[in-house]
């Protein structure tokens, strides 16, 4: 909380603080999966909580801790863009995926994202106006839409 201003003025937090929370396995803890799920990819766990007994309640109290420091752009930095980046990967990606980049993730050595872009839809991407369908030969696909 001390460094706050500061980071909201130079509209940067360290990226040692974003490694911090993946060396103490808080990012691992704000997937909404079980740890379980996710062991294979860290060594990283939260140690005040044993892995198998972790859940949403503490992924709730971990937010609202990083949520004390009065900062939207703190929390944001921390955990907004791999809050709604990481979990889709984790619950949806082909396991090559997963394992290729979601170490260096969950350790906080690499970031994530959701990256959309609609004219129309804003923060809503259940109104993205556009899709991408699959060649019949299956090797490309075809974006149409705005």
């Amino acid at each position: 909380m001390p460094n706050v201003t500061e980071w909201e003025e130079a509209k940067k937090v360290p990226d040692s603080i974003y490694k911090q929370m993946g060396e103490r396995g808080y990012l691992s803890g704000l997937l909404g999966v079980e740890y379980s799920k996710i062991k294979h990819l860290t060594k990283n766990t939260v140690k005040s909580v044993q892995p198998e007994k972790w859940d949403l309640f503490h992924e709730m109290l971990l937010t609202d801790e990083i949520s004390r420091s009065g900062s939207g752009g703190f929390v944001w930095n921390l955990i907004g863009g791999f809050g709604i980046g990481a979990p889709p990967v984790v619950k949806h990606g082909k396991k090559a995926l997963i394992d290729r980049i979601m170490p260096d993730i969950l350790n906080g050595d690499k970031r994530i994202c959701l990256a959309i872009t609609e004219p129309d839809a804003g923060s809503d991407v259940a109104n993205v106006g556009c899709e991408a369908k699959l060649t019949e030969d299956g090797k490309h696909y075809i974006v149409n839409g705005m």
